[in-house]
């Protein structure tokens, strides 16, 4: 990797892993230690992602009521992916910015896989650009609800106890597939901030 070009860095996690929080808190290591660096996130804020977060909140039902379907949600969450690389993440890497991502390619793979062929979900991705480094915040589902309930967070699409144990299942398979580093999301802020910017750390080294 180009030392004029960015890094790429993916948080990614079961909602109420503390993802979101995370990826700023990394944002601010990185720019403390002299990195320009900028957080975005998928579903992202282009026009795909925003349908998808409707969604995802239960909006935009098929005529008899049933949510859209899963095949169509992989279809959606891959095409905002690429919008995503061409609209933000591809210039700011050239520009020479590290970019943070709340979510990015594995969480299609641990979603979407629960809906649809996983074989064809991965192939949907094919040729898109990969991260530097991954890192899976991993915590029990029951945490992740607690966490959820008490920040108030509206129910989402994904957010049943047994959708998010069959898809933190996914994480994990996948973590150890894509070499990921696997962080303890049940720590405190500190602490799981403290092992991220480890992680982060030691990717500038190797590549310095």
């Amino acid at each position: 990797m180009s030392e004029s070009r960015g890094r790429f860095i993916v948080l990614e996690g079961i909602d109420g892993a503390g993802t979101t929080t995370q990826t700023e808190r990394l944002v601010a290591h990185l720019r403390a230690r002299g990195r320009p660096a900028q957080a975005t996130r998928e579903p992202s804020g282009g026009p795909v992602g925003r349908l998808l977060r409707e969604i995802l909140l239960g909006q935009h039902r098929l005529p008899d009521g049933a949510p859209v379907g899963g095949s169509t949600m992989a279809l959606l969450f891959a095409a905002d992916r690429v919008d995503h690389l061409q609209r933000e993440v591809e210039p700011l890497l050239a520009a020479g910015t590290d970019v943070v991502s709340d979510r990015y390619m594995l969480s299609s793979l641990a979603y979407q896989a629960v809906e649809a062929d996983r074989a064809w979900v991965a192939s949907l991705a094919r040729g898109v650009r990969r991260p530097d480094l991954t890192i899976l915040v991993d915590l029990p589902i029951e945490v992740a609800a607690e966490r959820r309930q008490r920040a108030g967070r509206p129910v989402e699409r994904y957010d049943a106890d047994s959708t998010l144990a069959r898809v933190a299942e996914n994480y994990r398979q996948l973590a150890r597939e894509w070499n990921a580093s696997v962080i303890d999301g049940a720590g405190t802020l500190d602490q799981v901030a403290a092992a991220i910017a480890a992680v982060a750390d030691r990717l500038a080294e190797e590549g310095s």
